[in-house]
């Protein structure tokens, strides 16, 4: 707990309060249960695949409130200790839409045994596509050039970048920037261009308190958000997690929403929800908004068993097939795992 008190203080002086204008990129309340929604540096961090599908339908009964729509899927290739994905979204707010697709690649620094730190490095591209219906808006000017030259149709094409070092089981801090770069955003139409995307600055700090026996699981998490010429956000919360099958969320957004969210593990499916109650100038104007999550893992990675090497401890014989092996990861192996070619010698699957 320390540690994240720690880091949180160290950032707050980086982190101005001046005047606030609209977000950009979407806002989410289970980040937590997909960190790779904001963070290019997850792809491919677990051990197995994951597809994810989430909808959040903001500020209810509010017209023209933001609704989102997102599907992320990351792979892992544990071969060369790295991982793709891939984050697809739709966002409309009003009669603007937004339509976004990003590639990423991430690069994993893992330590000698299964349960080492590790230090991941995460980079993302994609195209951003921004239509406005600007036939459904009440326009003062009816002359206006940028009304009349424009159709509301814009193109971008962005990058990101992220990194995330998670100490062992214990603790992780991440550090994400989406919007970092935009290479010529144009209209489509080659008219007037009004769109400006902005770099976001995004930090999450997260620990894992458990018991004994792995049955209860306490994570206090943290996320604070920047972006130029807007006040800083900041999101702290905690979860509490049952034999990794069952678990709840309370959470607390800076000047916006209490934020509550439940969720559970069916096989190899996620289901959860989210509700964020509304605070401050939105209370009592809309009804707050709700957040579904649909998830599903996939290719898990075997165990092996490993011969006690001379001079090594004995709690490290049984581990996953994992890059935290020392070196160049076996063909073999790899091999092994696809059903190619028998166990490495000296390795054998764990019944």
């Amino acid at each position: 707990m320390k540690k994240i008190i720690f880091f949180a203080l160290l950032s707050l002086p980086f982190l101005p309060v001046p005047e606030a204008k609209a977000q950009q990129v979407p806002l989410y309340s289970q980040y937590f249960e997909n960190a790779f929604i904001y963070n290019p540096a997850f792809a491919g961090l677990d051990q197995f695949g994951s597809f994810n599908m989430t909808h959040r339908q903001q500020w209810e009964g509010l017209k023209g409130a933001p609704t989102t729509t997102l599907m992320t899927l990351d792979i892992p290739f544990y071969e060369f200790r790295s991982g793709f994905g891939i984050n697809l979204h739709r966002d409309q707010i009003g009669f603007f839409e937004q339509y976004k697709a990003m590639f990423s690649y991430a690069y994993h620094i893992f330590g000698k045994y299964a349960d080492s730190s590790t230090l991941s490095f995460g980079i993302s591209g994609g195209f951003n596509y921004n239509q406005s219906n600007l036939q459904d808006a009440y326009v003062l000017h009816q002359n206006d050039p940028r009304i009349i030259n424009n159709t509301g149709n814009f193109m971008a094409t962005e990058f990101s970048f992220g990194l995330n070092y998670m100490f062992k089981d214990k603790f992780q801090i991440g550090l994400a920037a989406p919007q970092l770069l935009n290479m010529g955003v144009r209209a489509a139409d080659n008219s007037t261009n009004n769109l400006n995307p902005k770099p976001h600055l995004l930090m999450s700090l997260r620990c894992t308190l458990k018991t004994y026996d792995e049955m209860h699981y306490l994570e206090p998490m943290v996320m604070v958000r920047y972006t130029m010429n807007t006040p800083y956000q900041i999101d702290a919360g905690v979860q509490y997690t049952f034999n990794r099958t069952f678990w709840v969320n309370a959470a607390y957004r800076m000047d916006y929403a209490a934020v509550l969210s439940v969720g559970f593990k069916l096989n190899k499916w996620r289901i959860s929800a989210a509700r964020d109650f509304a605070i401050g100038d939105l209370n009592g104007v809309t009804g707050g908004s709700t957040e579904l999550m649909l998830g599903y893992k996939f290719g898990h990675l075997p165990k092996y068993k490993y011969p006690n090497p001379p001079g090594r401890n004995s709690n490290i014989r049984y581990k996953r097939y994992h890059p935290s092996i020392p070196g160049p990861l076996p063909r073999k192996m790899y091999l092994q795992q696809r059903g190619g070619k028998k166990s490495a010698k000296g390795f054998r699957k764990k019944k």
